[in-house]
């Protein structure tokens, strides 16, 4: 199994499960590691940039709701335990890094 690492922005707001935002406040620093998404989870959550529903991502992927389902929570508890919303952000910030590092034009048809 391939893992591929993510990086979420240091400006990108996240919650912790106890309703803190998430930083350190000891010394202002706000180290998020890298996260580690398996091949399935990075394909589901480069198909979250669309805003699809669950049901749209598992026919799109050829995939059950269920596992879709699986796949959105962990993507979500590995980046910090962000809302659906948010990870729909941040993998559109993702797919559009990815077509600028491969030359693609930014301002292309979508």
């Amino acid at each position: 199994m391939r893992v591929v690492s993510f990086s979420v922005p240091e400006w990108f707001p996240s919650y912790d499960a106890d309703g803190s935002d998430g930083s350190n406040s000891s010394d202002g620093a706000d180290v998020r590691p890298p996260a580690q998404l398996t091949d399935q989870e990075s394909a589901v959550f480069l198909c979250l940039a669309t805003g699809a529903s669950n049901a749209e991502l598992a026919a799109e992927l050829q995939l059950s709701v269920s596992t879709v389902k699986f796949h959105v929570g962990n993507i979500r508890t590995k980046l910090g335990g962000i809302s659906r919303l948010q990870a729909c952000l941040l993998a559109a910030l993702a797919r559009e890094g990815s077509r600028l590092s491969d030359g693609g034009a930014a301002a292309g048809p979508r």
